[in-house]
């Protein structure tokens, strides 16, 4: 028996609780699309004030980041793991500023766009 009278429909969306959610919020409007570089050391930059969630590739390794209102530290042993080639789409909070550092031995790259 389904869940859900949404469960058999293609658009329903499984919550982990496992019920059903009839309805996808949309990532929004491309805004800026940046290319962060994640070293040795954690590098903050600050979105645009009005971006709400963003679409994150790591381009050419494995790095780490953080998210939050103001300025952010990234760790390369504490903070989210993105491996090389791996996307990933969030939600931001207001203000929101993101760090980076290079997950090894490795720089990397974070290709960002951000949606409003």
């Amino acid at each position: 028996m389904l869940a859900s009278p949404n469960a058999a429909d293609i658009t329903a969306i499984r919550r982990p609780d496992g019920s059903y959610a009839s309805q996808v919020e949309p990532l929004g409007i491309p805004g800026v699309a940046r290319q962060l570089a994640a070293g040795a050391s954690s590098a903050n930059t600050a979105l645009t004030t009005t971006c709400r969630r963003v679409s994150m590739r790591a381009a050419t390794a494995s790095l780490r980041f953080e998210v939050g209102s103001s300025s952010q530290t990234a760790s390369a042993t504490t903070s989210h793991f993105l491996n090389v080639n791996e996307r990933i789409d969030i939600a931001l909070p207001a203000t929101p500023n993101i760090a980076v550092i290079r997950d090894d031995a490795t720089d990397a790259v974070l290709e960002l766009t951000e949606f409003l």
